[in-house]
């Protein structure tokens, strides 16, 4: 594989097999690993990189040398024409920090989106659905922590359907239809760490959106 020469971790190669683009855009993307990989591999044939500081800008840059890619310093979006990128990626940071960076500039967003979040995904689903997102597929990738991956595409969303509202935005509406086992294994580790805690009315409502998720799980 051309590409091969590149070692991305399991997180991010979960995101790389969703680019598939002529152009796409990597937010804060630091050393350049996952755009590098979308290059030689033939994934894409020219990405933008956008870095907000200096030490990450030239990092990527020198990662980037001699590709076809351009590495720009500047604020997320802000940095891209309407229209110009394909796809976009945004990996490992917290979900809020990463829809404050998807919202700043709706009309510069491309179709396709690619999302790692370090922490709950629930806000970037909440997100998608006001956005007019459709979550096209959902991923659990083992790794430092449990790393839930999302593909949404611009269009209406079913993945939704028949599943109670609440319990999927928090725990993917995917995930759950498709029994994923680290999401099992995710909901049992966290319902383990709840119960040794003093049962205030946050950990017993968490606990409560556990069970539930689990029995949906076990219903399936």
């Amino acid at each position: 594989m051309p590409g091969s020469s590149v070692k991305l971790e399991p997180r991010l190669q979960a995101v790389a097999q969703e680019i598939k683009a002529p152009t796409h855009a990597d937010i804060g993307s630091d050393h350049a690993l996952l755009p590098r990989y979308l290059l030689l591999s033939g994934r894409v044939q020219r990405v933008i990189v956008v870095e907000k500081n200096q030490g990450p800008w030239e990092n990527s840059r020198r990662a980037l040398e001699g590709l076809a890619a351009e590495v720009r310093l500047g604020d997320g979006l802000g940095a891209l024409s309407p229209g110009e990128a394909d796809s976009l990626s945004l990996c490992g940071m917290g979900a809020r920090l990463m829809v404050r960076i998807l919202s700043a500039h709706p009309a510069r967003l491309p179709p396709r989106l690619v999302l790692q979040p370090n922490d709950s995904a629930l806000p970037l689903r909440q997100w998608a659905l006001q956005a007019g997102y459709a979550l096209r597929n959902e991923q659990m990738v083992e790794g430092f922590w449990r790393y839930s991956i999302l593909t949404l595409e611009r269009g209406a969303c079913a993945a939704y359907s028949g599943l109670p509202l609440e319990l999927a935005l928090r725990f993917g509406p995917l995930l759950l239809k498709s029994k994923h086992p680290l999401l099992s294994a995710e909901l049992l580790a966290r319902r383990q760490q709840l119960a040794r805690l003093p049962q205030v009315e946050p950990v017993r409502l968490e606990l409560e959106h556990i069970e539930q998720a689990l029995a949906l799980l076990q219903g399936f």
